[in-house]
């Protein structure tokens, strides 16, 4: 059985923005840590209102793995499309979570409003313990 958390960020919630990219703080607390030390992120939902030529078409974060190739060097979370989102694997429990629009030619954007919905899933926390373990 797969076990999710989900975290609702927006323009309204950050706690700080760094230049385009916004930033989050996630208490420890609102995290099980009887979880895996390993999960994988995607972009869920979105709700985006960008303007004029301000238009986003991925958006870049703090987490993951080194997993996700961009020619940039950014870790992509996902792109800003009705299709498939890309799930990414990252240390479980963040509690530091950065976001950054980007317009297509790879410049950053700030979009107007946005709400993001993130899922983390979590597999058996001692099935992926001995994959982690076999690998190395």
């Amino acid at each position: 059985m797969q076990i999710y958390d989900y975290l609702i960020l927006s323009n309204t919630t950050a706690k700080s923005t760094n230049g385009n990219t916004y930033q989050f703080q996630i208490p420890a607390t609102y995290y099980n840590e009887k979880r895996s030390s390993v999960a994988q992120v995607e972009m869920c939902q979105l709700r985006l209102s960008d303007s004029g030529s301000n238009v986003s078409t991925y958006i870049t974060t703090n987490l993951g793995m080194n997993n996700v190739y961009h020619a940039k060097g950014k870790r992509v979370l996902g792109l800003i499309t009705d299709e498939q989102p890309l799930a990414i694997s990252t240390p479980a429990r963040p509690d530091n979570i950065e976001i950054t629009f980007h317009k297509g030619d790879d410049t950053t954007s700030q979009p107007t409003n946005f709400i993001l919905a993130l899922k983390f899933s979590y597999g058996n926390q001692i099935e992926t313990s001995q994959i982690i373990q076999s690998q190395y």
